[in-house]
């Protein structure tokens, strides 16, 4: 095998295989195709939360207080999904963009449907 060269990794267990097997030796499932050195494939979950209603909010009330509602909201938002082991992608407008799963696993993060 070369110096640096991505091996394949065991779907089930995550596991680093030898190179050119085609199925785990230690669990039988089917290997996944090798990823380039330095990425790495996981399941996230991803939030996107936004304000109901943020339109009509933004018509009733004066610019500063509107950025003070979405200031206070995004703040929230941002302290309760961290404290629930998530990471705050980005902020847009009125939304927020979470993923769980990111940069550190967890073991409750949904399968594909």
């Amino acid at each position: 095998m070369r110096c640096g060269a991505a091996l394949a990794t065991c779907e089930r267990r995550g596991a680093d295989l030898p190179q050119g097997v085609t199925f785990s030796p230690a669990c039988g499932h089917r290997v996944s195709e090798a990823l380039p050195v330095g990425e790495e494939r996981k399941l996230v979950t991803v939030l996107f939360a936004d304000v109901a209603g943020s339109t009509g909010l933004g018509e009733r009330l004066d610019p500063e207080q509107l950025k003070e509602v979405l200031d206070a909201f995004l703040h929230a938002m941002r302290v309760e999904l961290e404290a629930e082991g998530g990471t705050v992608e980005k902020f847009i407008g009125d939304a927020v963009m979470a993923v769980f799963g990111v940069p550190t696993a967890h073991e409750d993060v949904a399968p594909p449907s």
